[in-house]
């Protein structure tokens, strides 16, 4: 959004609660109850270089009009009756909306105004800037996102004033840059791919969409994202990052608007000539479902296979909504279209579904808890600390949430979505094993869990040996008796199969030492006793001499 775009004759919006549809064709607006003809209301504007968009609640109608005494109009629905109006010193456009905020940018980028929308009123607040404007995007919350001079910070809509400065590595401009539910998305001009961040700790998505992007229509609120690109529209899928072609009467230049009525939402496109625009499900009632992947033939067994994974026992019995971009190629004269080859799977794939059921639980659903597919993270520390079955839907439950940017969950609302009490109370496996964490009546997994299972190093410890297996239980002394730190590490490796070096916080490097199937080592004794200690935890102490007080009552290792 670094630019302004040329001001079109046309353009659709719609209300927040889907109640209303605004259709604008030139000077004049017109308003659809449920996007359907006839219109309930009409207002003549009196320009045909205006922006409209709604405010909500309760959904409001504002017009800013640049070219004839730019001002800010509001209109009531359904009769579009004028309630309030705001004059402007200068053309201005709408550039995000925040709850019911509109943020307004001068043509040089150089001055935003955040007019705020009451029932029979508007108050506009001036913001100085350190200087131009790179972008601004409405986000939840009330809240905006600014790139003013390299810097990209969260600012409150309400005092106008940063609150969190964000780290995001973004393409260079020229760039649009919008968001959708939990994440912030970008396109560049001739580029046939979409970015998406997820906000919650910066990681970049790239979908391939096919061609290079004309239009993008999207929600704070909402997780999907519809593409216009110059070829066809795709509708993408920030948490299942599905990315799925649109068969819909479009073309470039037609507006395009999304119309959510509670889980179900619509695709409007306004064809040119007409006054109703055509609706297409995208998602909820009537929606087309996304077909998964073509499953890969899985070779022959043979006679003598490995026990099967006491983990893939109590795996989903579902697949996660993931699909590929199957691009249309045009047959030729001799020879038939290539078909599409499937996509393979990454060690990505099997968040999506995790992540999909974390976005269910947060609108309030109650998903099955089943695990994804063997040979991922979340299955070999299932099967490494033999977690039981209501174990493993805790920690699908708490992971999927974290994935979403949510890793809390109340005591009362996990034991609701589990259909059990024991480990939201803190009695079950996870909590024995120091993996949750509990305060104030929340329940989350603590970092070394969320580490772990994305895939990341440990922070506290590093990791020596290969044979991962249950630690030797206990905490324990070693004379070093002269050897080198090399020597100490070949051997205790040796002994124990997978050893743990602390390198750092004791406390979180027992729990990393656990969950990884080593035992800690400690170079340098720690101050105290790590806490929490996890079930079957085992740490070794090397010595040189004099412990202190809690390592006198060790005994003695014998290696």
């Amino acid at each position: 959004m670094t630019q302004a775009a040329a001001p079109a004759r046309s353009s659709l919006a719609s209300s927040p609660d889907g109640q209303w549809v605004a259709v604008r064709r030139n000077d004049a607006i017109h308003l659809l109850a449920g996007g359907v003809a006839p219109a309930v209301g009409k207002v003549d504007v009196g320009s045909d270089d205006a922006d409209v968009a709604f405010v909500g609640p309760p959904s409001m109608v504002v017009v800013v009009v640049r070219n004839v005494a730019p001002r800010v109009m509001l209109y009531q629905p359904p009769s579009l009756e004028v309630v309030a109006r705001h004059d402007l010193d200068a053309p201005m456009r709408i550039a995000a909306i925040a709850g019911p905020r509109v943020v307004l940018v001068a043509p040089d980028n150089k001055k935003l105004v955040i007019v705020r929308v009451a029932a029979t009123a508007l108050s506009a607040q001036t913001v100085d800037l350190d200087g131009p404007l790179d972008f601004v995007v409405g986000l939840e919350k009330n809240q905006l996102l600014l790139s003013i001079q390299r810097k990209l910070e969260v600012w409150d809509a309400a005092t106008g004033r940063p609150v969190l400065r964000m780290q995001l590595q973004l393409p260079p401009p020229p760039r649009t840059v919008g968001a959708a539910q939990g994440h912030i998305w970008v396109t560049r001009p001739s580029a046939d791919d979409v970015i998406i961040y997820r906000l919650s700790d910066g990681r970049p998505f790239r979908h391939v969409v096919g061609a290079a992007t004309v239009d993008v229509v999207a929600n704070p609120t909402s997780p999907i994202i519809i593409v216009g690109t110059q070829r066809h529209l795709v509708r993408l899928h920030c948490f299942a990052h599905s990315v799925t072609v649109i068969e819909a009467p479009w073309a470039p230049g037609v507006p395009i608007a999304q119309l959510a009525v509670g889980d179900d939402v619509s695709l409007l496109g306004l064809p040119a000539g007409q006054l109703e625009p055509w609706r297409v499900p995208i998602a909820g009632a009537g929606a087309p479902a996304i077909p998964p992947p073509p499953a890969e033939e899985a070779p022959p067994e043979p006679p003598t296979a490995e026990p099967v994974s006491r983990f893939r026992a109590i795996r989903d019995k579902q697949d996660a909504d993931r699909a590929a971009v199957a691009l249309p190629v045009p047959p030729t004269p001799t020879a038939a279209p290539a078909p599409a080859k499937p996509r393979p799977k990454t060690a990505r794939d099997w968040r999506e579904g995790v992540a999909a059921i974390g976005a269910d639980l947060v609108r309030g659903g109650t998903p099955e808890l089943a695990a994804p597919l063997d040979d991922t993270e979340l299955a070999d520390l299932a099967d490494r600390l033999l977690l039981s079955k209501r174990s493993i839907r805790a920690l699908v439950a708490l992971y999927g949430l974290y994935l979403v940017g949510e890793p809390e969950l109340s005591i009362a609302d996990l034991a609701q979505v589990l259909g059990d009490w024991t480990e939201p109370l803190g009695s079950g496996e996870l909590a024995a094993l120091a993996m949750l964490k509990r305060k104030g009546g929340r329940v989350s997994l603590r970092p070394a869990v969320t580490d772990l299972l994305d895939g990341a190093k440990p922070r506290a410890v590093r990791i020596v040996g290969n044979a991962a297996g249950k630690p030797r239980s206990g905490a324990w002394r070693y004379a070093r008796e002269g050897k080198s730190d090399v020597e100490l590490e070949t051997l205790l490796a040796g002994a124990f199969g997978r050893i743990a070096v602390i390198e750092s916080d004791p406390d979180r490097a027992i729990l990393e030492a656990r969950l990884r199937g080593a035992t800690a080592v400690a170079f340098h004794p720690p101050e105290h006793k790590p806490t929490p200690w996890p079930r079957d935890a085992g740490l070794v102490l090397v010595l040189y001499g004099s412990p202190s007080s809690w390592i006198a009552d060790l005994p003695n290792l014998d290696a």
